[in-house]
């Protein structure tokens, strides 16, 4: 269904982005300069669920979604780079991929080693917490000040902000989101932070796991694409494309399939 559903939109996204004159005879336009291989590298880490994640051997989410409309617009073919979280900058830097769509939030430390696009979503951070002891946090302050055992991915924002404001918490690191939820079923760990989108993601994958969000966003977050510092032309284009895509009234069902409930820049 979600395949289908991104054809008849990507059918769409192809009527409104092509200009009317194109037809069989037009000849196929060189690859842009700016992408040296002819290709569009976008690195990614597929463990944010629903922005970026494996379905069935099959890159999925609204980054993979959105990857693929940029190939498209750009004429060029697309190559997925899977590496891990912290291994995402430093390909960026050495030219190992183009261009990172996976789920990162525009901060400013970030921004001192890389460029980012125009953000077009916005999110934050938010706990998952076993069902049966939500009541155990009734405010914000509440859950700050927990002495659990708290779930993060190492190098995320998520873990940034464990490490800055749960003052009294115990941090545990997992290589993979999922991991820490699998970890916070079984009683291994009390909570798990992690962007909204993939919080709400992991409790409603297996409701019998007795995992519940609580609707707490402790962060505000932009949500945008990394490109090299030395490379302002694929900067440009890329936010050429984002508005583009938000003038042809694309972004917003993008945005909507995957992630209804989460607020849009």
């Amino acid at each position: 269904m979600a395949d289908r559903i991104f054809r008849i939109l990507l059918a769409a996204l192809w009527l409104c982005l092509t200009p009317l004159w194109a037809d069989e005879t037009t000849p196929a336009k060189p690859a842009p300069k700016f992408l040296p291989t002819g290709e569009l590298r976008v690195g990614i880490n597929p463990e944010q669920p629903p922005l970026i994640f494996i379905d069935n051997e099959r890159i999925s989410g609204l980054e993979a979604d959105l990857a693929r409309a940029f190939a498209l617009d750009l004429d060029v073919p697309l190559n997925f780079i899977v590496m891990e979280w912290d291994e995402l900058l430093p390909a960026l830097n050495d030219g190992k991929i183009d261009i990172i769509m996976s789920g990162m939030s525009a901060t400013e430390i970030r921004a001192v080693r890389i460029n980012f696009s125009k953000p077009y979503l916005v999110t934050g951070q938010m706990p998952l917490v076993r069902a049966a002891d939500i009541s155990k946090y009734p405010t914000t302050l509440a859950l700050k000040n927990t002495q659990g055992r708290v779930g993060v991915e190492p190098g995320t924002t998520g873990d940034f902000l464990v490490r800055e404001t749960f003052i009294y918490a115990e941090r545990v690191p997992f290589s993979d989101i999922q991991s820490a939820a699998k970890s916070l079923a079984a009683g291994r760990v009390d909570m798990v932070i992690a962007d909204a989108p993939t919080i709400w993601w992991l409790a409603a994958e297996d409701e019998n796991a007795g995992l519940s969000p609580i609707a707490a966003v402790l962060t505000q977050e932009r949500i945008a694409w990394g490109v090299s510092k030395s490379n302002p032309e694929l900067l440009a284009a890329a936010n050429g494309f984002l508005v583009k895509l938000q003038g042809a009234g694309m972004l917003d069902r993008f945005i909507a399939h995957w992630l209804p409930f989460t607020a849009k820049k």
